[in-house]
């Protein structure tokens, strides 16, 4: 084989195990960074990620803190690095959208969205006798339009949203769920990541704190962390 042959076989090889390592082991494929492609580090910085949601992104705490110093750790973003957080608890989804666009309005502009949301309508509809089914729906169509408000804006890369497990208090869960996945996969100009906390939340009584509004204890914000960093690793989200 000529030199030049070898040199190139070389090369080849050497950036084909970086990018192997590029998503802290994960075994992926050289590409432009999309499913199951390299990484492309470095490019979103820490406060271009925005969590927007109610209390299941703020209670405990630790589901935030979590996939920090997750990234942390990884170098996904400095020692000193943080995200930023929008997130206001008991928040329909109209006003989470607001988080959204009141971040977005400012000079730091979203790459990623990391959010939860639409079970505070089902809640308030079964606590006052009204339609939960037509709160679900309302939900819904409010998450759509922050899809297509953020595809139209065109600086977010990725959305990660996450649904409450269902939980006698929370009604409209298993409603919801079809609908927002729905409404996911729907989203082509920007990439959705639906992360549904049902089947983590199986036989683990621990993750939730007792209430007449359940939130997650501190085992149950570890376990959202967990999900969500894994998601963002396996898919080269902010990495």
């Amino acid at each position: 084989m000529p030199t030049s042959a070898r040199v190139g076989r070389i090369v080849w090889f050497v950036v084909a195990l970086a990018a192997v390592a590029a998503c802290d082991g994960k075994t992926i494929h050289l590409g432009n960074g999309r499913d199951g492609d390299a990484c492309t580090p470095a490019q979103v910085a820490a406060n271009e990620v925005l969590w927007i949601g109610d209390s299941w992104v703020l209670i405990p705490g630790n589901q935030h803190t979590g996939v920090r110093d997750s990234a942390r750790r990884a170098g996904a973003i400095g020692a000193g690095d943080d995200y930023t957080i929008g997130a206001v608890p008991a928040t329909t989804m109209p006003m989470i959208a607001s988080q959204y666009a009141a971040q977005e309005a400012g000079a730091t502009k979203v790459k990623v969205l990391i959010m939860d949301g639409g079970t505070w309508e089902t809640i308030q509809a079964n606590a006052m006798g009204g339609s939960v089914s037509a709160a679900v729906s309302s939900a819904a169509t409010a998450f759509g339009d922050l899809l297509a408000q953020v595809a139209s804006d065109g600086t977010v890369q990725d959305v990660i949203y996450f649904l409450v497990p269902e939980l006698p208090s929370i009604a409209g869960v298993a409603m919801l769920r079809p609908l927002l996945q729905q409404a996911c996969a729907a989203s082509t100009a920007v990439r959705c990541h639906f992360l549904d906390l049902q089947p983590i939340w199986a036989n683990h009584s621990e993750y939730t704190a007792p209430g007449a509004i359940p939130v997650p204890t501190d085992a149950g914000g570890i376990a959202i962390a967990d999900a969500i960093w894994s998601l963002m690793q396996q898919r080269c989200i902010a990495q």
